[in-house]
Order: structure tokens, then sequence, then C-alpha cells
């Protein structure tokens, strides 16, 4: 690993670790205002429920690791990040209730629910003000990541599309490696230059500083090819991705499990757990369900800001891959200008391209996205499955 990457991503985790400490130091000191024995001072019962506050650390941070919150997630939409900081959020509760019930002779229940409430509120607003912030820095330039691409055809295609489409995950693109150089030729709207034959990657790694090496090529015809990038990456240390479209299926699962020390990669049309899958359905409604609650002030100030600066519906249809593969349309906050189709005598409309000042930044930041967990209440979604919209938004809001 560079030495700059590997900087740059411990920067970050201690930056990470270092802002969950001061949610939950927050949390702790308003439970000791609100939640406190009333014959105790305010520094009493700071000192007094010092073990709640170090219990309930120690699991959130369990809990963090477990849904890999210390690490990069950079691809992934804001939703879905605050979805996986709930869920975290939830289970740090729980197992804290356990161990605090084992460990201490009496539990201050008011105390308890106050620092339970507002720890989720706190870590909710500090993640997302966190990754608004990285979104606007790698907008920006910093914290990016160079990446090398491997094969020149439609997958390369689309995932060049997401990329570019995406400038706040902070990925660039230094080229495409393709042994036929008219293959090249058919992406080169997409502005990323072609780089050589794939020969040249030994070169290139070790001319320029990559963070990661993906690779586009289709398995069947070129494994012996994809196993030799792949062993020449791994001698330098160069992460590898592999496009994993692998079969032309459209399977409603697709997860990776392990044998021993062996990966296997599970597509399912159906549930191969009811039970799991009950009880994710209910992880689902329940975690997006006390989002919605918590992110109410946020949704009426949207709201208004948008409703101020344009008349038309609040809400706009946007298209999406289905859990089976399938178009749909879910839903997320119009940010372009609307106007009547016949402003005489026909109330319907249409968009209007150009986007409204508030909605510049709600699709900036990925705001938009925000009702998407409405979609995950009426079972459309599930939050940690369907493809980002970003992959297959049209630049065409629809009404709602």
């Amino acid at each position: 690993m560079p030495a700059r990457r590997s900087f740059s991503l411990y920067l970050v985790l201690l930056g990470r670790v270092f802002m969950d400490i001061v949610a939950l130091g927050a949390a702790y000191g308003v439970a000791a205002i609100f939640g406190g024995a009333s014959d105790l001072s305010l520094s009493g019962n700071l000192l007094g429920h010092w073990a709640y506050g170090a219990i309930f650390l120690a699991v959130w941070v369990a809990a963090a690791t477990d849904q890999r919150l210390y690490v990069s997630r950079r691809s992934e939409s804001m939703v879905a990040i605050l979805f996986t900081v709930a869920k975290a959020s939830f289970t740090a509760l729980l197992f804290s209730a356990f161990v605090m019930a084992l460990a201490l002779e009496t539990v201050n229940r008011e105390f308890y629910l106050w620092m339970s409430a507002c720890s989720i509120s706190s870590l909710l607003t500090i993640r997302l003000a966190m990754g608004l912030g990285l979104w606007n820095l790698r907008r920006r330039g910093f914290n990016a990541r160079r990446i090398l691409i491997i094969g020149a055809n439609e997958r390369a295609a689309r995932l060049v599309a997401i990329f570019q489409a995406n400038e706040q995950y902070g990925y660039h693109i230094e080229g495409i490696l393709e042994d036929e150089p008219e293959r090249a030729a058919q992406l080169e709207h997409t502005g990323v230059p072609y780089l050589g034959p794939i020969k040249e990657l030994e070169r290139l790694l070790l001319e320029r500083v990559l963070d990661s090496v993906y690779i586009a090529l289709p398995v069947r015809s070129h494994y012996e090819k994809i196993q030799s990038v792949a062993h020449l990456c791994e001698g330098i240390g160069v992460p590898v991705r592999l496009v994993a479209d692998l079969f032309p299926l459209r399977m409603a699962t697709s997860y990776l499990t392990r044998m021993g020390d062996i990966p296997l990669l599970s597509l399912a049309v159906e549930p191969e757990e009811q039970t799991v899958f009950a009880l994710r359905r209910a992880e689902d409604v329940l975690t997006s369900l006390v989002l919605l609650i918590l992110l109410l002030p946020v949704f009426l100030v949207l709201s208004i800001l948008l409703k101020l600066e344009s008349r038309g519906p609040l809400f706009t249809q946007r298209p999406m891959r289905g859990p089976h593969g399938e178009p749909i349309s879910v839903l997320a906050f119009r940010t372009t200008k609307w106007r009547p189709a016949d402003a005489a005598d026909t109330p319907s409309a249409t968009p209007n391209l150009e986007f409204t000042r508030a909605g510049k930044y709600l699709e900036l930041y990925g705001l938009d996205e925000l009702p998407e967990l409405l979609d995950v209440l009426r079972g459309r979604l599930n939050l940690a499955g369907p493809v980002h919209p970003s992959a297959g938004r049209a630049k065409m809001d629809s009404p709602v």
C-alpha cells in the first residue's frame, strides 16, 4: 500500500473515531443534565454515571467495526451510510443495556433512555456532517483515489459513467488499458485517456501512484489475462477490483459467503432463508422509520426551501434497478425548476432541466435521495442491496 494512501486512510479513521467520541460525549452530557439523579450536582452525575458512558463507548466501537463504519465507504449513498449508523446504534444500545444489567447493581433507566436517544441523534448528525464534508473535499480534488481500468467494453463504459456522475466519491480515472485500440476508441466520448495495451500495466504501476485497478474484462474469454493482471498488482501491493457482472442473469440476491477458506458467490432468485429475509425486512422497516422520525426537521426545512423557490410537485420519480434487476422508480426531492406544459388550460407539467438554487446543493450532496427511506417502508427497496440510483439516474425528473 502506498504511503500516501495509507496515511490518508489512518487520518480518516482517526477522524471518525474522534468524532464518534465527541458525539457520545455530548450525548452523555445531555443525559447527565436531564436524566441524572436529582440529589446530585451536574459534576456528580457526570462522575457518578461514568460506567454508562464507558460501557456504551466500548460496545459502540465494536458495533461500528462490525458494520464497517471505520473503513472506506466512499462509493455508498448517504442514505445507506445513515442506515448503517442507525443499525449499529440500535445494536450498541441493546448490548450495552445487557452489559449494564449484568455489571451494575442498579441501572438509572431515565439516564439510559436519555443517553440512548441523544446518542442516536448525535451519531447520525456527526456522520452526516462528516460525510458531506468529505464529499465536498473530494469534489475539490482532496482525498482522491487514482484508478486504472483494464478492458474497454460496455461494462467499462458503465463503470466510467458511474464514476463521472459521482464526483463526491473522489475517484480519478487515470486511463484505460485495452489490447484492441478500436475497442478503446468507443470510449473516447468519456474523455478517459487510452494508455495502450494491457502489457503496459507493469510500467504504469511502477511509474504512477495507483490506488486500485478495476478489471472489466469478461472472465470466460480472458481468464489467463485476468489472472496475470491480478498477480502483478498483488506483487506490487495495488488492490484489484473485478467487475462482478459475471452472468447475464438478473438475480434477486447475490452475496459473498465462505466455506472454510473458500469464498463463494451465492446467487438466488428467492431468499435462501425465509427467516433471515423476514428479520432483515423487519430491520429495514424499523431503522428507516426511526431515521424518518429523526430526520423529520431536515425534511421540513428542505421542503420549505424547495417550495419557496419553485412551485410544482415536491417529489419526483427516478429510475433504479430493483431487487430482481427490473427497472423501478424511487422517490427523490425535485431539484429542477418546473413549468406548466400549457399554462392556459393544462394542469400537467414538464420538467425544465435548470436546477433551482436549493436543488443544486441537494443534488451535490446527495440529500435529494433522502425520500428513498419512504420506498424502504413500502418494501420497494432495501438499503443493503439495490444498485445506487446514480448508476441509472435519468437527467430528467418525472412528476409525482
